[in-house]
């Protein structure tokens, strides 16, 4: 497998890539990157409001979310190690 990198932006207006320079019956595999990272930082802190503000958890104290977990660690753990305790 050879790699080439093509920097420039070669999508038309319909999505259609044209490459050259190729080698004849070459197997193409394309990856598309966004190259402005703002617009992923902006995508993050949509996605952390979002999720701050849809999760059960938010609507919850500190204490409730401690105990939730609690009981989440006890039920996984009986599932999982149950069996072990029967004496």
């Amino acid at each position: 497998m050879q790699t080439y990198h093509f920097d420039e932006i070669v999508v038309n207006n319909n999505g259609v890539v044209t490459l050259s320079g190729l080698p004849p019956l070459t197997k193409v595999a394309i990856v598309v990157t966004e190259p402005n990272s703002l617009d992923w930082q902006i995508r993050m802190k949509k996605l952390m409001q979002d999720v701050s503000e849809n999760h059960p958890f938010a609507k919850m104290s500190r204490e409730d979310i401690l105990e939730h977990l609690r009981q989440t660690r006890e039920e996984v753990y009986d599932e999982l190690y149950g069996d072990r305790n029967v004496g």
